[in-house]
């Protein structure tokens, strides 16, 4: 009985928390998105800050449907708008969103200090789209650097305005 437990629980995990625990469990050099995902996914957007009215407006400039966050679900008041929003979009469609697991997740870990337990190293205002058929990811201390994104996006804080 204990075995579907634990095997109900980890299928409750985000994808980002799933990767998390194979980075503290096993130490991999190199993860791949696409492993983690129980969905279709065409390509993932990493955006650099919540996913806003300004990153939405950009999505459905590349005619992608983002009637799935409309409204997303704010976690942490105003300090999430200073998290990275991970958007993963199948046919032009939004569907899955996530934030990556931090301390405010793991109320136990809160005491260690620096919030991000998995981050994306993202510049202020950037953005990485990565495709599922190529999403393997360096790992370098906790942080997952995309290797082949095939989009970037520059500034866009900025030019979002």
């Amino acid at each position: 009985m204990f075995i579907s437990i634990v095997a109900l629980t980890s299928c409750n995990k985000t994808p980002l928390e799933k990767v998390l625990n194979d980075i503290k469990e096993n130490n991999p050099k190199t993860i791949t998105l696409s492993d983690y995902t129980n969905f279709k996914w065409d390509e993932v957007w990493l955006i650099s800050g919540s996913i806003g009215g300004r990153y939405i407006i950009l999505m459905r400039e590349q005619n992608i449907d983002v009637k799935k966050i409309e409204d997303p679900k704010i976690k942490y008041g105003m300090s999430q708008e200073f998290s990275n929003t991970v958007v993963y979009v199948y046919n032009n469609k939004v569907v899955y969103y996530e934030f990556p697991p931090d301390a405010r997740d793991y109320m136990a870990l809160a005491s260690e200090g620096a919030l991000a337990l998995l981050d994306f190293k993202l510049e202020r205002g950037q953005i990485i789209v990565v495709s599922s058929n190529n999403s393997v990811c360096e790992v370098k201390d906790g942080d997952l650097v995309p290797i082949k994104p095939i989009k970037i996006y520059e500034n866009m804080d900025e030019k979002l305005k």
